[in-house]
């Protein structure tokens, strides 16, 4: 991995989230303790690079949000994908992922984590 961090200036990375009633999204209590209520706000997770930087929203090296369908709840298969594109090499390949949802019994959900491309 050292040696193509060293012959390369940037880096690229997808990684999608397939999803069946369950959006990689974290619910959080919006609402009081009176109010039983609870409502997903827009929190992508976190992912962490190669060299321990964290991509998240409204940030230096938030990543792009391609395609966001998790948020359908139809129960049909749906896709997250995330574009990661970084001019400083160290930073890819994605090694964690963070903050994602605790699944229900009934929600199913595959991680495909696509290739680095070195330039």
């Amino acid at each position: 991995m050292k040696f193509l961090h060293l012959l390369s200036t940037e880096a690229s990375q997808d990684i999608t989230f397939h999803c069946l009633s369950d959006p990689p999204f974290n619910p959080t209590n919006t609402y009081g303790a009176d109010d039983p209520g609870q409502e997903y706000q827009a929190r992508p997770p976190r992912f962490r690079g190669w060299n321990g930087q964290m991509f998240e929203a409204d940030s230096l090296l938030e990543p792009h949000m391609l395609l966001d369908e998790c948020r359908i709840q139809d129960g049909s298969w749906h896709q997250s994908r995330f574009f990661f594109h970084t001019q400083d090499s160290y930073e890819l390949p994605i090694i964690d992922i963070q903050e994602q949802p605790l699944s229900q019994s009934n929600d199913l959900r595959h991680l495909e984590v696509g290739p680095v491309c070195f330039l």
